[in-house]
């Protein structure tokens, strides 16, 4: 994973003048380093971009300085190598070169070209996300499967009931990736997932981050497959503040478009369908704060399946973390989509809910009834911030927009979906550009402390995209400005 960055780094970048140098890295299909060259880049290109899968993209020309060189399937530039780009900066007090690494790429595609004077290959590169979403194939012979275990592969379906964390980490198996991070999400795959011929795993990993809102998945400079929770920022450190950033931003960029700001969200999840196993119950009773419905062929909680949907008329609006119990077993608890009890009259009267029962070997509670939706899951979601420029009290207006995730299969999900959506297109937009000395140790979705020049404000601000070449020195970096009382930050920080 990423280095960390020292003083010593920060330094770098207040010296008076910078000596810049690019290394390139020729790796075979394992990793091993074939070839490592400087002073054979004449031009380039580096981009990364926060919100997108392949998150890193670089192109370049480059001299031949020797028959290996040469692209061919005998060479060194194939589409079955790699190539790992260093970016560095030397000390004047040390005269000693910092590398960084900046990416780990694949060939897209490759232009030999000649002259009197030179010859030179142009290359289009990818990071390795591009191995798995089509773009240099990556489709699926078969999935992973943790029912069956984490080192088997099973079909292309994955059942209910699935954990997610380690269905992910089947198919990064059955892919051959072996370094990874992912993060646990605590829970389990709601419904079967079936993918048709043809899919990639980049279409799986993204239809298992779809299930539950705001999450990500992306690899690494280094190569590294991440799978995390999008970050709010909200406890992460300020790498960079004007003490640096006075002296090497060049150029600075403040406007606004108004296209695609939306300031309210509403989003139209699963429809919620009973069938099989699953128990509809017309007449509920509800007394003690505690739901009850009869149901025959039922002697225990044991014999209710694992997953099973039930439907529910709510007979009175709930009190404040209402409990559920069949045939007078032992109440279990109501929860909704994030696991929370549920609050006073989120089930009104005469109105049908369709609720899960999940049991989880060792967990607290051991079995509960999560709450689903009215046969269609739906969430919507306004901006009320009042630090916000776009939200619907500085506005004085709602600008809605309505979206179908099919995957969510909850109420909760679909809220923190659009609550994440109104987030990015609202406080994401709120942005500024500046034009710095290259920063090679920079990531997108870092917290950066600036004082803008056309306001003279102070604000933390969050890196959104970059991008640079290393023959101008300077690269263009968007920030968007951080605060917490956005719904993003505000509401994680509630659940925590």
């Amino acid at each position: 994973m990423a280095r960390s960055i020292t003083q010593a780094d920060i330094g770098l970048l207040r010296q008076v003048s910078q000596e810049l140098h690019l290394r390139a890295e020729l790796l075979n299909e394992s990793g091993k380093v074939l070839d490592s060259l400087e002073g054979i880049i004449i031009n380039d290109n580096f981009s990364a971009n926060g919100s997108s899968a392949q998150r890193r993209s670089y192109s370049c020309d480059a001299l031949l300085t020797g028959p290996g060189l040469i692209p061919g399937r005998d060479g060194k530039l194939w589409m079955d190598k790699k190539l790992r780009i260093f970016y560095g900066i030397r000390s004047l007090q040390t005269d000693e070169i910092h590398w960084y690494l900046i990416g780990t790429f694949l060939y897209v595609s490759m232009e030999y070209q000649y002259s009197q004077s030179q010859r030179t290959v142009s290359l289009t590169c990818a990071d390795l996300m591009a191995r798995y979403d089509g773009t240099l194939n990556g489709q699926i012979e078969s999935l992973g499967s943790s029912k069956s275990g984490p080192d088997t592969a099973r079909g292309l379906k994955i059942p209910a009931g699935e954990d997610i964390r380690q269905s992910v980490i089947a198919t990064l198996k059955s892919a051959g990736i072996t370094e990874y991070v992912v993060e646990d999400i605590g829970k389990e795959v709601p419904y079967d997932l079936e993918f048709s011929t043809g899919s990639t795993y980049c279409d799986v990993w993204k239809k298992l981050c779809e299930l539950y809102d705001s999450w990500e998945f992306f690899f690494d400079a280094d190569g590294t497959f991440v799978w995390q929770e999008i970050p709010n920022c909200k406890d992460d450190p300020v790498v960079l503040d004007d003490t640096v950033l006075r002296g090497i931003v060049a150029d600075e960029k403040a406007g606004s478009s108004f296209e695609n700001i939306y300031n309210v969200t509403e989003v139209w999840g699963k429809t919620l369908e009973l069938g099989g196993s699953d128990i509809y119950a017309s007449a509920a009773s509800y007394s003690g704060n505690v739901f009850q419905i009869s149901s025959e062929g039922l002697s225990s909680w044991e014999d209710l399946d694992d997953l099973t949907q039930i439907g529910i008329r709510i007979p009175a609006d709930n009190l404040a973390a209402p409990y559920f119990s069949i045939n007078g077993f032992s109440a279990i608890p109501v929860l909704d989509g994030n696991g929370d009890p549920l609050a006073a009259g989120a089930l009104k009267a005469g109105t049908d809910y369709v609720f899960r029962y999940r049991r989880k070997a060792g967990g607290s509670p051991a079995a509960a009834l999560y709450l689903l939706g009215q046969y269609q899951c739906y969430g919507k979601y306004v901006e009320n911030s009042p630090d916000c420029p776009f939200s619907v009290p500085n506005l004085g207006y709602e600008i809605l927009q309505s979206l179908d995730y099919e995957s969510l299969s909850d109420d909760s999900a679909c809220y923190n979906q659009a609550q994440y959506l109104t987030y990015a297109s609202t406080a994401m937009m709120d942005t500024v550009t500046l034009t710095t000395l290259i920063i090679p140790w920079l990531k997108v979705n870092e917290k950066v402390r600036y004082t803008a020049r056309y306001s003279g404000e102070t604000n933390e601000y969050i890196i959104k995209n970059f991008s640079w070449s290393a023959q101008t020195g300077t690269m263009t970096v968007t920030l968007y400005k951080f605060l917490e009382s956005f719904s993003f930050v505000y509401g994680r920080r509630q659940k925590e």
